[in-house]
């Protein structure tokens, strides 16, 4: 009888076959205490008196390489604002700039640094400035894009490529435990680590700057600085929407024939209609819309995928989940998946997405564009209670309960206690009582999640970390977080809105899918994440976000006024978490019996076997729906991934 686990998904035969953006660049001698900038020309060579190389992986794909004026630029990715930065008062594009790299160098030349800025797109960048002995990094605003560096023992080298880095002789493949113990329980503390020791991710919207004296990462992108009062929109900004929304559409449409994944959700539709009416106004192909169908009735949107489809004049593809995933369950592909890649696989959804991703390849698309973004940057986060509970505004606090049970299909109860209490009250009251029991009984916090499936930020469970110098470890990672915390605004809504700029699971969410769908030949791009429209809704005010007593005010305005057949106005957030978790009670018994116990992660020192065993068991026959049922398969991942990647 064959083995589930060793049957290999026919989406990921497919997608190891392709070819991945595995360049390095190498800047030599690049610690800055013994750094000797050599002048030479850029070239495919390990020569030790070039300053800066570039390597390929074999059947990579090669980045566009520019020089001019003692300049040379790396760039791999898609610049969208080409015409805009032709447009820059003054002349500086000459015709010979042919491609984006050297629009990108050209633009350097003129305004050195403050380029960045400037720059829209998806995109991995590396500057190498001989002339004033300046090598600079730089990540999209928003981190479609991927990009790491590490030192070697003379030398920096950076790739978009995790696995180019790890072929680096000089580059040590050691896990970061401290990293893999805190995913395990939800703790991402640091933003620029990977689970590679020797392996840094440059976060998005952020450069590196590497000089004779000194290196520094700095964020050059940020649509509302912390330091500083947000410069909220005025009404008639507002109004902007439709036209910065198109703008971003349209940019993704620039980039090749398109699919779409529609769901039945206000996300995906919106981008599909935008998307319909800008392929028509700019002679394009209509995108094919890519549904994935839930076998269960309360996930199941087929009747709204298929109408919106019709109604839009949209080629469909229809493809039933449990056909794309290949197998009776999601986890066996999951951890297939999981074992190829470089860090454990976070969206499980991925194997069933992948097999609808090369449906669409095979039909010509060669960009998929998606939804994504949508709950963060349209939706008001339900932390905005805390802030007008502050400030006694019941009345708006009352507009945004209405709003969340309107729009979201949980019970009145249910809204009511996470608006007026858990994201409300709770917030102004434990805040300050916890510091204050922390000063003064410190003792009585010990008393508090012994053992618990979800412990509180100061207590490491007891299965984790029985190795005592990994425990000091993620106490120090602890005590680190909770200070940067406190050097932050005391908005709690500007608070909970930055984590979709800055935690690092939606870097590593952006990095997971371009590797994957890279593999499968497609581009995938977010309009909702465009770095223009993010600007835009970030400053937008919450209220302004509200329309017809309805969360994501501004998408259902628009699908109202320019799509009013569709009925978008009173749709409701479909969930899947029921669905997701009955597949992981379904067969995370039996992957666990096959695992046999945790033994990588146990020699590791990250988790103690012992009483792991009993916690988990405990887990999985709890069946219950969301916090359960995420923190037993994380488990389970993470063992898998760490068994094929431990040196």
């Amino acid at each position: 009888m064959t083995n589930r686990s060793d049957v290999q998904h026919p989406t990921l035969r497919e997608a190891n076959q392709t070819s991945s953006p595995g360049w390095v660049a190498t800047l030599a001698h690049a610690r800055p205490e013994d750094l000797q900038f050599c002048f030479g020309p850029l070239g495919e060579s390990n020569a030790r008196s070039r300053s800066l190389y570039l390597s390929n992986e074999s059947g990579a794909a090669l980045p566009l390489v520019a020089e001019r004026s003692n300049c040379y630029a790396i760039f791999s990715g898609v610049l969208f604002n080409r015409s805009a930065l032709a447009a820059e008062p003054g002349r500086f594009l000459e015709a010979t700039c042919r491609d984006d790299a050297e629009i990108i160098l050209a633009g350097y030349l003129r305004w050195g640094q403050d380029l960045l800025h400037r720059l829209r797109g998806t995109f991995a960048l590396t500057i190498w400035d001989s002339t004033n002995e300046i090598m600079l990094v730089v990540r999209d605003p928003l981190g479609n894009h991927p990009l790491f560096y590490a030192q070697g023992r003379r030398d920096l080298h950076v790739s978009p490529s995790l696995s180019a880095l790890l072929s680096r002789t000089d580059v040590p493949s050691d896990l970061n435990r401290a990293a893999l113990a805190d995913h395990l329980v939800d703790r991402y503390p640091s933003l620029d680590e990977t689970f590679y020791a020797a392996i840094n991710r440059l976060p998005p919207g952020h450069a590196l700057r590497v000089t004779r004296d000194a290196r520094r990462t700095f964020r050059y992108w940020d649509p509302a600085p912390p330091d500083r009062e947000v410069n909220w929109l005025t009404p008639d900004e507002v109004e902007r929407f439709d036209e910065l929304f198109d703008q971003a559409v349209s940019r993704c449409l620039s980039v090749g024939p398109t699919g779409i994944f529609l769901s039945g959700g206000l996300d995906s539709v919106s981008v599909a209609a935008v998307a319909t009416e800008r392929s028509q106004a700019e002679g394009l192909t209509r995108p094919w819309a890519l549904s994935l169908i839930f076998p269960n009735p309360k996930e199941n949107e087929e009747i709204v995928q298929r109408k919106v489809a019709s109604q839009l004049g949209l080629p469909q593809v229809l493809k039933p989940f449990f056909e794309a995933t290949q197998e009776n369950g999601l986890l066996y592909p999951a951890l297939e998946l999981s074992k190829s890649l470089n860090a454990p696989l976070l969206n499980t959804w991925l194997p069933a997405y992948s097999a609808l991703a090369l449906e669409g390849r095979r039909r010509g698309c060669q960009t998929i564009i998606t939804g994504n973004g949508g709950d963060e940057w349209l939706t008001i986060s339900p932390y905005l209670a805390a802030d007008l509970l502050r400030e006694l505004d019941f009345r708006n606090t009352y507009r945004l309960y209405r709003s969340m049970r309107r729009s979201f299909k949980r019970s009145r109860l249910a809204w009511m206690r996470n608006v007026y209490w858990t994201l409300g009250t709770k917030p102004l009251i434990m805040t300050p009582a916890h510091q204050f029991v922390k000063s003064f009984a410190p003792w009585l916090l010990k008393f508090r999640h012994q053992i618990s499936l979800r412990p509180a930020p100061w207590i490491i469970p007891p299965w984790l970390s029985p190795d005592p110098e990994l425990r000091r470890e993620l106490k120090q990672r602890r005590e680190a977080e909770h200070e940067r915390r406190k050097q932050g605004t005391s908005s709690y809504y500007i608070r909970e809105v930055r984590t979709a700029l800055e935690h690092p699971i939606v870097s590593w969410e952006f990095e997971e899918m371009f590797e994957v769908y890279q593999r499968l030949g497609v581009r995938m791009l977010q309009p909702f994440c465009d770095a223009d429209l993010v600007d835009f809704l970030y400053r937008t005010p919450p209220m302004s976000l509200i329309y017809d007593g309805r969360n994501k005010g501004l998408v259902r305005r628009s699908l109202s006024r320019r799509f009013p057949e569709l009925g978008f106005d009173r749709h409701r957030k479909m969930e899947a978490t029921s669905f997701y978790s009955s597949l992981i009670y379904q067969d995370g018994g039996k992957i666990w019996q096959n695992l046999n116990g945790a033994r990588t992660l146990g020699s590791l020192g990250i988790i103690d076997e012992k009483v792991l065993q009993p916690t988990l068991d405990g887990l999985l026959a709890s069946r219950r729906e969301g916090r359960n049922a995420h923190r037993a398969w994380t488990i389970l991942n993470v063992e898998s991934w760490a068994r094929n990647h431990v040196s």
